[in-house]
């Protein structure tokens, strides 16, 4: 091979090597989407979503009118929201308590917030607990504690107590009001 011919090869090698570089530069940084946060990512209508538990018993169910997921700050909102929560303990799938409210978010830590016309309503037939009702209300998915800041009622069996600021569980079956109670008793004549 001659001397010529070695230094052309070499050039053409380092050629094409200085156009691989220059590609590879050009895709690095070629325009990324923008992601307009104040649009949904995705959005849906008459959705159902169901959810298990990492042992596979099936936690909760949510439906809802409509859906939009925003990937910033990574939460969905529902329209007319309706959370059904089933008891992992039982084997039969036993629907515990129903969640309805106008609107909700869902953030990435499973927590639910509700706005609007929210009511807690019991689906066994051994709740003392049968509903609650208020305006705004928190439900973390995972331990099912429930809170509000706002005006409270509860409906049990033989009582109502109004107040402010509610903690519970629904797993618990439990409500506890923190200020301003108000509750009157239904006596039953034996």
């Amino acid at each position: 091979m001659s001397k010529t011919r070695r230094w052309v090869i070499i050039l053409l090698s380092l050629l094409v090597l200085v156009f691989i570089g220059i590609n590879l530069v050009d895709k690095d940084d070629a325009v990324k989407p923008v992601v307009n946060s104040g649009e949904p990512t995705y959005q849906s209508e008459h959705t159902s979503t169901v959810v298990y538990n990492p042992t596979g018993a099936l936690a909760y169910h949510l439906i809802a009118d409509h859906v939009e997921y925003f990937s910033e700050p990574a939460e969905s909102w529902f329209m007319q929201p309706v959370l059904t929560t089933f008891d992992v303990n039982d084997a039969n799938k036993v629907a515990t308590w129903s969640v309805k409210a106008d609107k909700a978010k869902l953030t990435n830590d499973r927590m639910l917030y509700l706005y609007g016309h929210v009511e807690i309503t019991a689906l066994t037939p051994d709740s003392q607990l049968r509903r609650i009702t208020t305006d705004n209300a928190q439900v973390n998915l995972v331990t099912q504690d429930v809170s509000s800041d706002d005006l409270v009622t509860l409906y049990g069996t033989t009582f109502n107590s109004s107040g402010l600021k509610m903690r519970g569980n629904l797993r618990s079956k439990t409500a506890k009001l923190i200020e301003k109670v108000r509750t009157s008793y239904e006596t039953q004549n034996n």
